[in-house]
């Protein structure tokens, strides 16, 4: 599967609502995470995902 604009999309719009229900599981924990926290943490994952899906993607060059 190649990354396309509407992939992208869609793991941005899956990975958005997790992150802020990460303020509401630390909530439950007594820990206090500001929402630049979560943005930040948002972004970190997001980061990491297209680095992954670009090194291990369909169209890399070690997969064939």
């Amino acid at each position: 599967m190649r990354l396309t604009k509407a992939t992208s999309l869609i793991i941005i719009a899956i990975s958005v609502p997790i992150a802020i229900e990460l303020r509401t599981i630390a909530g439950f924990f007594n820990i206090e995470l500001p929402l630049i926290a979560v943005a930040v943490i948002e972004f970190l994952f997001l980061a990491l995902m297209f680095v992954l899906y670009g090194l291990y993607g369909e169209n890399s060059e070690s997969a064939s």
